[in-house]
């Protein structure tokens, strides 16, 4: 850590750069993914052999990267940061491929767990390229009513392309942007607008798919406390939706008011 900031303290980065909204988007994307890890733990997946719930610390991993972007804008590594940008654009689609292909094969009746998901948890699976995910999405019976929302062949086509661009350095202007003492006449502030856009578009995905998926880990836990302490819930409180959960629903889902409407409609919680 005084590596970081002794590096940035000599770096002339300008106070709109220092002071840029994202870094505070980022601080409330961490807290968001803490916040559901720590609650997904209580739920066990059907169709894993786990006695634990994978998804519990590929949240956690989500939440290290945004972590290590953090750590990398604030000495001005951009283009570096894009790259990880483009890992966070990775995992959030594979955490809904996996959770799509285990709430689609199993089948108790048939077999314990899915195959493909306990070989990825046991050992290595190769998760199946981007537009084979958006294809398991788009028709899967678990989200093809929710993926519609979404542009994944307008901006989130083109922004992949951008990502791509710079884990390829298919263009010069990717490679100086991790050269952070040369002057870039605006262009540093500029990019740190582009990836506030990338992530919050990535966390409206997300969040999204979270309350149509696995509401549970968005409860209140007013529920698990009183059966904890051995006293009776009171009615309707396995409705009751989690502080966090209603600010990430407001942070990056209320402002699309159709998708609001949709999420609201099909979600057992109680959201505001």
């Amino acid at each position: 850590m005084g590596r970081e900031f002794n590096v940035a303290d000599k770096l002339m980065l300008s106070k709109i750069y220092k002071e840029h909204q994202l870094f505070k988007e980022l601080d409330e994307m961490m807290d968001f993914y803490e916040a559901v890890s720590d609650r997904a733990i209580y739920f066990l997946p059907s169709g894993t052999k786990e006695f634990y719930n994978y998804e519990s610390y590929y949240f956690m991993s989500i939440q290290g990267t945004l972590d290590s972007i953090k750590t990398l804008l604030k000495i001005a590594r951009i283009n570096d940061a894009f790259v990880l940008v483009r890992k966070v654009f990775d995992d959030i689609l594979t955490e809904i491929y996996l959770d799509i292909t285990l709430k689609d094969k199993f089948d108790i009746n048939k077999n314990l767990y899915v195959e493909e998901v306990q070989k990825w948890i046991e050992s290595s699976f190769r998760i199946p390229s981007v537009k084979n995910i958006l294809k398991a999405i788009k028709e899967s019976l678990q989200t093809k009513d929710l993926y519609p929302f979404f542009g994944w062949n307008t901006y989130l086509e083109h922004n992949r392309k951008l990502l791509d661009d710079s884990v390829h350095a298919n263009k010069y202007s990717s490679v100086l942007l991790n050269c952070n003492t040369v002057y870039l006449d605006g262009r540093r502030e500029k990019q740190l607008n582009n990836i506030s856009i990338m992530l919050n578009q990535l966390m409206m995905i997300q969040v999204s798919f979270i309350f149509y998926l696995n509401p549970a880990y968005l409860m209140a836990s007013d529920y698990m406390d009183y059966l904890e302490f051995g006293e009776i819930p009171p009615e309707g409180s396995d409705q009751w939706l989690a502080p966090f959960a209603q600010e990430a629903f407001d942070k990056y889902i209320k402002r699309d008011k159709k998708l609001a409407d949709f999420i609201k409609n099909s979600c057992s919680l109680q959201i505001e």
